[in-house]
């Protein structure tokens, strides 16, 4: 009998003070409400990256809708591609991800190649002697100076990839046809991390800003950064005729081989036309640069 009596008393209990505490959960908090549960929502596996559903869009440059600018020859014909569905990271990876890496597989080697330029002046990573550490301050900026196998190889043992030149670009465009990830309208300081040169004549910031602080600028699957901060190494082997391809079309991995791997995005000491979805960055996999980070994708 009293430990019929104690049940109630406990359920009572719970549903006296919590029953109307879960009725309020994802409404506005009325004034004087003490206590608001959020609503949880499951965002999938891992919230940090976007989902990038299957199907077409167009890649390449449209005169129409290139910021006012010539299309270059890279960046020719306009042409359809088919991609599956992938996960691109939200924001670009940090300094403090970049050093938690370096610090767990106690290396700066990636392939044979320094996966960051620690000696760069411009490097916000340093070895202190025991670890890698951050400069202050600059734990959530993109992690710069890194080589193209860095980038590579952060990803993949991190169990993603770098995403394909086709899959930066619609993660950056979406669907429809538009000059920057946020549409067609002049790139401003609300909107990107560049160099205003047509505009105020000066940098935004002359640095790298922590990601996703430009969300005014975020592409239509709400991926952040994609114009501007840093350029972002790609997976792909440069080739200037490469959307001439017939290949190029469903899925492209990109060629085979080359010299250059392609990075895109533009960065913070970017003209206005670098931040175009379709303008086509290169350089050689082990150069390294204060702009030049990188974020990764994944495969269902």
């Amino acid at each position: 009998m009293k430990e019929k009596l104690l049940l109630v008393m406990m359920i009572s209990f719970v549903l006296f003070f919590f029953f109307p505490l879960l009725v309020k959960a994802g409404e506005a908090p009325n004034q004087g409400d003490d206590i608001f549960l959020p609503l949880i929502i499951n965002s999938g596996s891992n919230p940090s990256m976007i989902n990038i559903p299957a199907g077409e869009f167009q890649m390449g440059c449209d005169i129409n809708h290139n910021g006012g600018y010539l299309c270059i020859t890279n960046q020719l014909p306009l042409h359809t591609v088919y991609l599956n569905a992938y996960y691109i990271d939200k924001y670009e990876v940090t300094n403090d991800q970049m050093a938690f890496f370096l610090n767990s597989r106690g290396s700066n080697d990636c392939d044979g190649y320094e996966c960051v330029d620690l000696d760069n002046y411009f490097s916000r990573i340093s070895w202190n002697g025991s670890q890698y550490v951050v400069d202050s301050g600059y734990d959530n900026h993109p992690a710069i100076e890194v080589t193209w196998y860095g980038a590579n190889t952060y990803c993949t043992e991190n169990n993603k990839r770098l995403p394909t030149e086709a899959e930066w670009e619609k993660a950056a465009r979406g669907t429809t046809v538009q000059a920057y990830p946020w549409g067609d309208s002049v790139p401003t300081c609300a909107l990107a991390n560049f160099w205003d040169y047509y505009g105020t004549g000066d940098f935004c910031v002359d640095d790298t800003t922590s990601v996703g602080s430009y969300p005014l600028g975020a592409s239509l699957y709400g991926v952040l950064d994609m114009a501007g901060n840093v350029w972002e190494w790609v997976n792909d082997w440069y080739s200037s005729s490469y959307y001439s391809d017939p290949s190029a079309g469903n899925n492209p991995p990109g060629p085979g081989t080359g010299d250059y791997r392609v990075s895109r995005g533009g960065s913070w000491g970017t003209y206005p036309n670098g931040l175009i979805v379709a303008y086509r960055g290169f350089d050689s996999p082990v150069n390294t640069g204060s702009d030049y980070g990188f974020r990764c994708a994944s495969s269902p």
